[in-house]
């Protein structure tokens, strides 16, 4: 059996996974926890790390942790600090918060800032450049999710990269707006709802804030089953973002995809209306990839 070499710890604002892990890569067990927003404050995030990995430090003493994510931000256990674009791996590696709790020695991987291409606003990611690591990839990236990233990498290089609150707005818009009678689980698939959604916002002259009410009018209408509101109403939105991306980063004929796959695929299936080619990779596999990449550079 596989000997474990580290722990890897992907800890967001809503969701934890601690990974128990050996020196290849290969996750050799697995556990989920609360996120860092559900967690009152450092010394409960401490206690709260230390519970879910007490068993495994236990049985085999030593054993460094790796951490990305909120985990690192000023509400999480640790603040560790952004890293400005643009920013090589190495340096995101060596910008590592390394520190000794109860014995174990950890370290959290810093956030990458940015001025957007454009329009020169300020920009955050934390947690997303730990995937990125973990692709290895030159070109255009998105990584989708409630805040969906889109990163030019070049020459393993984070060069620029902006925010679209995708994941979000659709989740408010869901929750709280007279524009779908019901949500269904998962709330959106590819087909030909999706897709109608996406071409309209590829195409449309109008913007976002004026399409999203086609969710209502179009039901209304009887043009738009109720049924498939959700699935047009994203199609809607990822189709905006898609959009508002390639306008920024133009000329550019593949996209890297990393994230869930149920959440790529939608992704997937838009770039491919817009004529855009794609590659997906699983977003865990990612992180992990990036999580054992920094071990090595600054554990083993």
């Amino acid at each position: 059996m596989a000997q474990p070499a580290f722990i890897a710890i992907d800890w967001g604002t809503s969701n934890a996974r601690f990974a128990l892990m050996d020196k290849t890569g290969t996750m050799l067990a697995e556990k989920q926890g609360a996120g860092i927003a559900k967690i009152d404050g450092a010394h409960a995030i401490e206690a709260a790390c230390f519970e879910a990995i007490n068993d495994w430090i236990v049985a085999t003493p030593g054993l460094p942790v790796l951490m990305a994510g909120m985990v690192g931000s000023n509400i999480g256990w640790r603040e560790t600090a952004y890293v400005e674009t643009p920013v090589a791996s190495e340096a995101i590696l060596s910008a590592a918060n390394r520190f000794e709790a109860r014995g174990t020695q950890f370290a959290i991987l810093p956030g990458v800032k940015t001025k957007r291409q454009g329009d020169g606003l300020p920009d955050l990611m934390r947690g997303e450049e730990t995937q990125i690591l973990g692709m290895a990839e030159d070109g255009l990236l998105c990584l989708p999710g409630t805040h969906s990233k889109w990163v030019r990498v070049s020459g393993g290089t984070i060069e620029q990269f902006h925010t679209a609150q995708t994941g979000e707005l659709l989740e408010l818009i869901g929750k709280h707006s007279i524009l779908l009678k019901s949500r269904r689980s998962p709330a959106a698939v590819v087909g030909s709802a999706f897709l109608d959604g996406v071409k309209t916002a590829s195409a449309d002259a109008f913007g976002l804030e004026s399409l999203l009410f086609t969710v209502r009018s179009r039901q209304v209408a009887s043009d738009l089953a109720a049924q498939d509101a959700d699935s047009y109403l994203a199609g809607l939105v990822v189709g905006a973002e898609i959009r508002s991306a390639l306008a920024v980063y133009d000329g550019v004929e593949t996209v890297g995809l990393t994230g869930s796959p149920s959440l790529t695929a939608l992704y997937a299936a838009a770039l491919e209306m817009t004529g855009k080619k794609s590659r997906q990779i699983e977003g865990q596999s990612a992180s992990l990839a990036g999580l054992t990449k920094a071990y090595r550079d600054i554990f083993a």
